[in-house]
C-alpha cells in the first residue's frame, strides 16, 4: 500500500507540474497573443497616420499661397506699388487684406486710397495662380519722406479649394529702403534710356553740323 501511495503521490506531483507548465505555457501564449494584437493595433494606427499625412501633404500641395507686399515697381523706376499675389497652383477666393496702420500714399493717390483699402478689407473675389494685382502708392522719395508710420504689418486671409488658408502676416519697413539702389529691370526702361542717350547724341551732332555750315 505504501508503494501505491508513493506512486500515486509521484503521479500527482508530476500531474501538478504538468498542469503548472501547461498553465504557464497558456499564459505565455496569451501574453504573446496580446503583444501581437498590440503590435497589429500600432501598425494599423501607424498606417492611418501615414495616410492622414499623405492626404494632408497632397491637400497642401494644391493650396494657393496668397500674399501682399509693398514693393518698388522694377519697370517704372521710383514708383512704389501695393501688390497682392497668388504664388500657389490653384485659384484663391475671398482674399482679404488688412493693415495695422494705413500704408503711406502720395497726394496723387490719396483720393483712391480709401476705396482701395475698403475693397481689400471686404475681399477680392478671386486670384488666379501666378497672378499679381498692383496699385500705385506714389514715388519712393515721396513716401519715405512722409511722417506716416514706416513699419506696416499686412495680414492676408483667403480661401482655397479645401477651405480657409492659414493667415499670412507680412511686416514691411519702408524706412529700410532709403539706401537701396533704384535699378529698374524692365526692358522698356532700358529702351527708353537708350533712346534718350541716342537723342542727346543726335542733338549734339546736329548742333555741330549747324555751326560748321
Amino acid at each position: 500500500m505504501e508503494t501505491l501511495s508513493v506512486l500515486a503521490f509521484g503521479i500527482s506531483v508530476v500531474a501538478a507540474l504538468f498542469t503548472g507548465w501547461a498553465a504557464l505555457a497558456t499564459a505565455r501564449q496569451a501574453r504573446s497573443a496580446r503583444d501581437q494584437t498590440e503590435i497589429q493595433r500600432e501598425q494599423v494606427e501607424a498606417a492611418r497616420e501615414q495616410t492622414r499625412l499623405q492626404r494632408a501633404i497632397a491637400d497642401e500641395a494644391i493650396q494657393p499661397y496668397v500674399w501682399a507686399d509693398i514693393q518698388p515697381d522694377m519697370k517704372q523706376g521710383m514708383i512704389v506699388d501695393l501688390v497682392v499675389g497668388n504664388s500657389g497652383p490653384t485659384v484663391a477666393t475671398d482674399i482679404r487684406v488688412a493693415f495695422d496702420v494705413p500704408p503711406p500714399v502720395s497726394s496723387e493717390a490719396l483720393e483712391d486710397s480709401e476705396p482701395l483699402l475698403r475693397t481689400l478689407s471686404e475681399g477680392l473675389r478671386s486670384l488666379a495662380p501666378g497672378r499679381e494685382i498692383r496699385w500705385h502708392l506714389g514715388t519712393g522719395p515721396d513716401l519715405m519722406g512722409k511722417d506716416a508710420p514706416q513699419l506696416i504689418r499686412i495680414k492676408v486671409d483667403a480661401d482655397g479649394p479645401h477651405g480657409p488658408l492659414p493667415t499670412v502676416e507680412v511686416p514691411v519697413d519702408i524706412s529700410q529702403w532709403r539706401l537701396s539702389k533704384d535699378a529698374p529691370d524692365g526692358s522698356l526702361h532700358l529702351v527708353r534710356k537708350s533712346i534718350q542717350d541716342l537723342t542727346k547724341s543726335f542733338d549734339k551732332a546736329a548742333s555741330r553740323l549747324a555751326q560748321r555750315s
